[in-house]
């Protein structure tokens, strides 16, 4: 029987924080994608991981979203027992990490104080028209390169577009796993269980979002009863690399508002 491994990843952040945020990033990035926005939480013990297949991780990418979410309930339940996560954990996914951290919430392994869905949602199945277009494509016609420009919202300068590029360039993985992450997160719906979900919930969305469309954090926040959602207005799925201090504070807020209930 294979040993499992933790996922690779890195600790910033305050560590003697009571509260821990895990952080999984999205399709085609490693978890140096997910470094810039992690780091505007420095108040709060933070993890980010790489998912299973990508970045520094060397296992065979799952085939499904649950097989991602088993991976992340280990190394989390791992890293708890060695006190490098706390009691109080939260949970942070972004577009595929997003789909990740509602099935750990839905299959409700592993305690959670609460999650947020980062331009993603329960359903990506029926929210994601620009994978839907990229079924055709053989997998080795797919460059990451060439889907960076649906990021963005109208009001998004050149000169950020370039910022952002640049950073889910550099920190990509190879273009067969992102594609493949594209396939994986495509397929994934679990909205109708998501109402079994009774702890605190924040979708994260950009209204312009052309990559997983708005209505997916709204049939989430339907679905979820007592959750909040915050929608960016005029942004895509870039939302949280541009407006940040927002986010963040809309965020921590959550955070606060969570430990009270």
């Amino acid at each position: 029987m294979e040993t499992k491994k933790i996922l690779p990843y890195e600790r910033i952040g305050d560590n003697a924080s009571s509260t821990t945020l895990v952080f999984l990033h999205g399709s085609t990035m490693s978890m140096g994608g997910m470094h810039p926005f992690a780091s505007a939480f420095s108040a709060y013990n933070c993890i980010v991981f790489d998912l299973t297949g990508h970045g520094k991780s060397d296992e065979k990418e799952p085939e499904e979203i649950s097989g991602f979410a088993q991976d992340v309930e280990y190394s989390v339940s791992q890293l708890r027992a060695q006190n490098i996560v706390t009691d109080r954990v939260i949970l942070l996914g972004y577009s595929m990490g997003g789909a990740i951290t509602c099935e750990v919430a839905v299959r409700g392994n592993l305690k959670l104080a609460g999650i947020v869905l980062l331009s993603s949602g329960a359903d990506l199945k029926n929210y994601t028209p620009l994978v839907d277009d990229l079924k055709a494509m053989p997998m080795e016609s797919f460059q990451t390169e060439d889907i960076l420009d649906a990021l963005f919202g109208p009001d998004t300068t050149d000169e950020v577009k370039t910022q952002i590029k640049e950073l889910f360039i550099a920190t990509k993985s190879p273009d067969a796993t992102g594609y493949m992450d594209l396939m994986v997160s495509n397929a994934y719906n679990n909205l109708e269980a998501c109402k079994g979900i009774k702890i605190p919930a924040l979708m994260v969305h950009g209204s312009s979002d052309v990559i997983v469309e708005p209505m997916a954090a709204v049939e989430t926040w339907r679905a979820i009863e007592g959750s909040q959602l915050l929608m960016v207005p005029y942004k895509g799925h870039s939302a949280i690399f541009e407006d940040t201090e927002m986010i963040k504070d809309k965020i921590v807020s959550f955070i606060h508002f969570g430990s009270e209930m």
